[in-house]
């Protein structure tokens, strides 16, 4: 996986969002994704709905999206 890779990002909730990696080291990723109804497993506020969250996740969680 590479910087600006499209991927399925693994919610605490058990979903998954698209996303994009914006950093990579040590093994992890750095991605960024719309919130959507869901923050940190927790419902999500729709002022917030459409805000940029971002996660550290390991990258053997993460499934690229063929572009």
């Amino acid at each position: 996986m590479n910087l600006g890779d499209k991927v399925l990002v693994p919610r605490t909730g058990g979903g998954t969002s698209e996303g994009e990696i914006i950093d990579i080291y040590e093994g992890y990723a750095q991605v960024k994704f719309i919130s959507g109804e869901t923050f940190r497993g927790e419902p999500n506020l729709p002022e917030n709905q459409q805000r940029t969250a971002y996660k550290k996740v390991s990258l053997t969680k993460l499934k690229a999206i063929p572009e």
